[in-house]
């Protein structure tokens, strides 16, 4: 099972979706709370945009699945998600909302739509039917797994360029600085998943070239063929 390239880009594919997220959610409920002093409230409506987006476009999905196929809709999803990330990059001590945080939900909304029931379907397309349970569980201890992998990393990171906030005595700039590692960190996860998943895109485009080049439309005829011989001479 393991040997099918779809599903070993969905299961990668769900390491490193799921461990960026998570990773992100971290980084910017800390940014939000410790060090700009937001209430759980506010952090959670801040976050409420892309939740939104996911719940309304719950029924739409699976429409823009079968137009375009799993593996565009997850490398959409994967450009999306490099694109939120990268933009929160910009996040200073004084930021506005609109400009700075509210792009980034909306585009981390977009992607979580469209890359999570892709890879679900990914990983269980083409799966008999007793084996969806196991191929089910695997994609969900990838997910689990990645999660916890990548976050632990993440925090690392973040803990070893805090500059003595542990203590107490760095600046809210010097922390601030300290949650950038982890956000370039979290950024080139999402950019792993994106290139991963876009080898798939060229596994596709080979399939369809060799299928064209044995189907006997694309054949030309032995008289065809002597013909353009002939011209081209």
């Amino acid at each position: 099972m393991l040997r099918s390239g779809p599903q070993i880009r969905a299961q990668l594919g769900a390491v490193t979706f799921f461990g960026g997220y998570v990773s992100f959610q971290f980084i910017a409920t800390q940014y939000l709370q410790s060090l700009l002093g937001w209430s759980a409230l506010e952090t959670a409506l801040a976050f409420l945009p892309a939740g939104v987006i996911v719940a309304l476009s719950a029924t739409k999905i699976a429409g823009v699945i079968d137009r375009f196929g799993t593996t565009r809709v997850i490398v959409t999803g994967f450009a999306l998600l490099v694109a939120s990330y990268g933009l929160f990059l910009r996040i200073d001590l004084t930021p506005t909302y609109v400009a700075v945080i509210l792009p980034s939900m909306v585009l981390l909304g977009i992607a979580c739509a469209l890359v999570f029931p892709s890879l679900n379907i990914q990983a269980t397309n083409g799966v008999d039917d007793h084996e969806q349970g196991m191929v089910s569980g695997l994609l969900n201890t990838s997910i689990q797994v990645g999660g916890a992998v990548i976050l632990a990393i993440t925090t690392a990171v973040i803990t070893a360029s805090d500059g003595g906030s542990a203590e107490g005595s760095a600046s809210p700039q010097a922390v601030l600085d300290s949650y950038r590692p982890g956000l370039v960190l979290v950024t080139l996860f999402a950019l792993a998943g994106l290139l991963i998943n876009l080898t798939g895109l060229r596994a596709r485009r080979k399939q369809q070239t060799v299928v064209v080049a044995k189907s006997p439309a694309a054949a030309p005829s032995r008289e065809n063929a002597d013909e353009r011989v002939a011209v081209g001479d």
